[in-house]
């Protein structure tokens, strides 16, 4: 039989790729959370707001999220300097992602370079119209759409 008039499946499978990804943009009083359940697409989940520091309740609202949603790894934005270097934050992040790990440890955690991710996220946003100070309800989860997509571009699952 000639190849053009084979069978073939016009919705493809994709073996092995990664699927059920939850992103993270950890802010000072704040945290974006996007997820991917296909592999392919990225949507924003909540933008939560809490005190500088209590990632209590940011952990409580990540337990929440993973008795609705089943989880395979956490994608963590690594705020780095311009130059790759590590600044402050990267202290910040790496603690809560001891924290994180200690609260989930059956779910593992990739660090993902969030350089410009906001900027990123903010030009999204004024691009469908949103003025910079309506911008602070969503632009931490925007933020951490734009890290799964760098993410998942990485691996390879993402144009």
């Amino acid at each position: 039989m000639p190849p053009f008039l084979r069978p073939r499946n016009i919705f493809p499978t994709y073996k092995g790729m990664e699927k059920n990804l939850v992103a993270l943009d950890l802010g000072r009083g704040s945290l974006g959370i996007s997820i991917s359940r296909s592999g392919r697409f990225v949507s924003p989940l909540k933008n939560l707001r809490f005190k500088n520091g209590d990632f209590a309740y940011a952990l409580t609202e990540l337990k929440e999220i993973l008795s609705l949603e089943k989880v395979s790894k956490f994608i963590l934005g690594l705020p780095l300097f311009p130059s790759g270097d590590e600044c402050e934050r990267t202290k910040v992040v790496y603690s809560f992602k001891g924290r994180l790990s200690k609260a989930f440890p059956f779910v593992p955690i990739v660090l993902q370079d969030e350089r410009y991710s906001t900027l990123e996220a903010s030009s999204l946003l004024h691009e469908k119209g949103e003025r910079a100070k309506k911008q602070h309800k969503s632009i931490d989860a925007v933020a951490s759409c734009v890290i799964l997509e760098r993410y998942l571009r990485s691996i390879g699952q993402a144009d």
